[in-house]
C-alpha cells in the first residue's frame, strides 16, 4: 500500500504540472476554484490533506478529472512493492485483450533489457582483458 504522504505529494505535483501547462498562476487557480492561494500552495507541495470537495473544485478549475490528478507517478514511489501495487491498480482498468498486449510488451522490454545487460557484460570483459 502507498503511504498518505506519497499520495499527497504526487497529487500536488500533478496539480502544479497541469496548472503550469495551462499557463495558470496559483492566484488564477485560487480565483477559479474559490480556494485560497496559500491553501493551494500547501496542496501543491503535499503539506495539506485535501478534501474530496476541494479536489473537485480544483478539478473543475483545471478542467480535468480526479483520476488524472490522483494518477501515481512511479518515480515518486519508494520501493518495488509500492511500484508494483500502483502498476497493478492501473492494469485493472484494461480490457483482457489489452492486458495480453501489455503482457507481450513487457516480455519484449524484458528481452531488450536482458540483451543490453549481456552487451554491457561483454564490453566490460573486453575492456578488462
Amino acid at each position: 500500500m502507498i503511504d498518505t504522504q506519497t499520495v499527497l505529494k504526487n497529487l500536488g505535483q500533478n496539480i502544479r504540472e497541469l496548472r503550469k501547462n495551462k499557463k495558470m498562476t496559483i492566484d488564477e487557480l485560487a480565483e477559479k476554484s474559490s480556494l485560497s492561494g496559500k491553501y493551494l500552495q500547501g496542496v501543491e507541495v503535499g503539506n495539506r490533506n485535501i478534501s474530496i470537495k476541494n479536489l473537485n473544485k480544483i478539478c473543475k478549475a483545471l478542467e480535468t478529472s480526479p483520476d488524472r490528478l490522483l494518477n501515481m507517478r512511479y518515480y515518486n514511489l519508494k520501493n518495488s512493492e509500492e511500484k508494483i501495487f500502483a502498476i497493478s491498480e492501473k492494469l485493472k482498468k484494461f480490457e483482457e485483450n489489452k492486458l495480453d498486449f501489455i503482457g507481450n510488451m513487457l516480455d519484449h522490454l524484458n528481452d531488450i533489457i536482458s540483451e543490453q545487460s549481456r552487451n554491457i557484460e561483454v564490453k566490460d570483459d573486453k575492456e578488462n582483458n
